[in-house]
């Protein structure tokens, strides 16, 4: 439980409020297929309720680890678009400094607090830590290599050696995550295919065990 702990925590959730949430789902499938074991007297009914649980437990855990990845991602994606507007302004011979401060009005309000909190880091710090600092709130060692490259051209007075190797490692940078995203989007509708024919054989294995259970029983009551 640690781990899905975790993961709710970094999703900004609270805690407790997901797992009680959770219980008493749980608790209402029980009761449900309960009572309806109580006046139908068919066991099977306890069978699909314990199912019901497993199933519910498992989806409830695993959207955590979904949503997780989906804000990395989304997170990632900005800072693609923010800093695209960054290498504009690098471009036109904006200093580094002035640059942060002309994108953060392009951003997020999530990327605007990360460069507001960069910028604050740079006016105290004159290391490479602030820009190390910022790319690990992006959990993409490839972001960290854009923000070393960025440091780089600082310490060197933005010479055109260092801004074309910043802007190499960006644009290398971006075009892997477009592939990356592509891959996603493809392998997601595989699974969605492959999900809808194991869902529908699943749902015709119970349709055929009711039908033969109920003729069972008719057959039962005729004799």
């Amino acid at each position: 439980m640690k781990k899905i702990k975790k993961l709710i925590n970094d999703l900004g959730l609270n805690y407790r409020k997901e797992i009680t949430i959770l219980i008493i789902v749980e608790v209402f499938i029980l009761l449900l297929f309960s009572i309806g074991f109580i006046f139908l007297k068919n066991i099977t009914l306890l069978v699909y309720g314990l199912l019901a649980m497993i199933c519910f437990v498992f989806y409830y855990l695993y959207r955590y680890k979904i949503k997780l990845e989906q804000k990395r991602n989304k997170e990632v994606n900005d800072f693609i678009n923010t800093f695209s507007f960054f290498r504009m302004y690098i471009a036109n011979g904006e200093n580094i400094y002035s640059s942060f401060k002309n994108v953060s009005e392009f951003a997020t309000l999530e990327i605007k607090e990360y460069i507001d909190i960069l910028l604050e880091n740079i006016n105290n710090d004159k290391s490479i830590k602030p820009y190390i600092d910022f790319a690990c709130n992006f959990n993409n060692k490839l972001v960290e290599d854009v923000m070393i490259s960025i440091f780089q051209m600082v310490e060197n007075g933005n010479n055109q050696s260092y801004i074309e190797q910043f802007n190499n490692f960006f644009m290398n940078f971006k075009k892997r995550i477009e592939k990356e995203s592509a891959i996603k989007r493809n392998n997601k509708f595989d699974r969605f295919i492959s999900c809808s024919i194991i869902g529908s054989g699943v749902l015709m294995m119970v349709l055929v065990y009711g039908i033969i259970n109920l003729v069972g029983e008719i057959i039962w009551v005729t004799n």
